[in-house]
């Protein structure tokens, strides 16, 4: 074992990692004070924020975990919200259910720079979605796991609602 490597990368980086902890727990704050009452869980910024950007961007509130979309809108629509950045920003995280009457109304998109700053918000009807073949089986060592969706940037054009133009 080469625990003195280990031990001491982490000495190296335990300043780094009281900010980055820091920073986390004041970026939860300040969403949770728009997360509608709803608990922000787990470590996962890109979702909390695609969540937070959506519901505020569409004058929505957020609802219960156990619900198979993430916030109600304005018009009632019921949007599930994926939100990513990185190089593989295309493609959606899994999406459990495409069928059924407890499904959201619509897929919205929120695609992330590195900087955590928004670079795109699109937002489709899931029944248009499901019609046309959009949402792909996610097969994991032969087994369907779960559903995805992948924008297309040109394709999607009609569908991007922020920024416009």
């Amino acid at each position: 074992m080469a625990k003195d490597k280990m031990e001491a990368l982490q000495a190296e980086l335990e300043n780094e990692f009281r900010i980055v902890s820091h920073a986390m727990k004041r970026i939860k704050g300040l969403l949770a004070q728009h997360a509608d009452g709803k608990t922000l869980k787990g470590d996962e910024l890109v979702g909390w924020l695609g969540e937070v950007y959506g519901k505020l961007l569409l004058d929505g509130v957020l609802v219960a975990d156990q619900e198979e979309h993430d916030f109600v809108a304005s018009d009632g629509s019921r949007v599930s919200v994926k939100a990513r950045k990185g190089k593989n920003w295309k493609r959606s995280g899994a999406i459990p259910k495409i069928d059924g009457p407890d499904c959201p109304t619509h897929l919205m998109f929120v695609r992330l720079g590195d900087d955590y700053l928004i670079k795109g918000i699109w937002i489709h009807e899931w029944t248009e979605l499901h019609k046309s073949g959009r949402f792909v089986s996610h097969i994991v060592r032969g087994v369907h796991r779960s559903f995805v969706f992948e924008v297309n940037e040109g394709k999607d054009l009609a569908k991007r609602i922020y920024p416009q133009g």
